[in-house]
């Protein structure tokens, strides 16, 4: 059956405060679009069903990728998730954004969906929002009166649930430089590639020696919203690396699972992600560890990018 849009009066913005405006103006009844791969596929679905779409989408100096030796890493909320994936710089320096930016949904979803209607969405299961909890991300909001900057760790509220005010618009991501040593994955299972992911999990780590300095752990689809695995990284925080380390590791992705509370749905039973989050936080924190290697008896050890 050919799924129908509901009727609705339409305006296309020129800048954020005009789209902040307008959104002051009808308040209840608006929705933002950028890239309109999640909010169209709602609206057709009857999820959601505004009376006013407000196309942000030629809003100038919303789309790019800066980078600063000092204040770390700035993305535009509409730059595109295939131009993430693209930038050599988040390859290099921030990996598992890139990663994660580079397996949601096909090439044609990659070059038309945006970061900021990614995170808007506040999908339990948004691809890149596992990455940036990692990371340490701060969301940049604007409206009429001002603007303000959060953490990312609050932005999520509940599923399709966020801290945006009906009359605020998310126009900046922020990320901070990370510390020598670092490394990040982005891990996913799905179906098949390009599906929503049933489980997702990244993972960063920061390393001394063969000392585990500081491990974030974040997943996706395992609760109702993405969200930060800590009684799991302080199982892992300050632990030594090298040597015998399978119990440290299960014990680690088994308290992952416990901290997760995902649901049944068409995707996957409740029980089945919890096996997934264990799986995919096992091979991650691997992977991040044999990225290690010694330059010399008595160096730091190198970590490599990711392929």
């Amino acid at each position: 059956m050919l799924l129908t849009l509901p009727d609705f009066d339409y305006f296309s913005c020129a800048t954020v405060q005009e789209a902040c405006s307008l959104l002051e103006n009808h308040q209840g009844k608006a929705q933002v679009l950028a890239g309109g791969t999640d909010v169209l596929v709602k609206m057709k679905h009857r999820k959601i069903t505004p009376q006013y779409l407000i196309n942000i989408k030629k809003v100038a100096g919303l789309e790019y990728i800066r980078y600063d030796e000092v204040d770390g890493l700035s993305i535009g909320a509409l730059t595109t998730m295939q131009a993430i994936r693209n930038s050599p710089l988040i390859m290099k320096k921030f990996s598992s954004l890139g990663q994660a930016a580079g397996i949601l949904g096909t090439p044609h979803i990659r070059n038309i969906a945006t970061l900021g209607g990614n995170l808007c969405n506040a999908s339990p299961a948004a691809e890149c929002a596992p990455a940036l909890l990692t990371l340490g991300a701060k969301a940049k909001i604007v409206s009429l009166k001002g603007e303000r900057v959060v953490q990312l760790d609050d932005f999520f509220c509940g599923p399709g649930k966020s801290i945006l005010n009906e009359n605020e618009v998310l126009t900046e991501i922020q990320v901070p430089n990370l510390p020598q040593w670092t490394a990040s994955v982005h891990l996913k299972y799905g179906s098949r590639r390009v599906d929503v992911a049933v489980v997702g999990a990244s993972i960063l780590m920061t390393v001394d020696g063969w000392k585990c300095q500081d491990v974030k752990i974040a997943l996706s689809a395992a609760g109702p919203t993405p969200f930060r695995a800590k009684r799991a990284e302080s199982l892992l925080r300050g632990e030594t690396l090298n040597g015998t380390r399978e119990s440290l590791i299960a014990k680690v992705a088994e308290t992952a699972s416990e901290e997760s509370s995902p649901i049944d749905d068409i995707r996957g039973h409740a029980d089945y992600r919890r096996h997934l989050v264990k799986a995919l936080v096992a091979d991650g924190i691997e992977r991040l560890i044999s990225q290690m290697i010694y330059q010399s008896a008595s160096s730091r050890p190198s970590v490599v990018k990711l392929n």
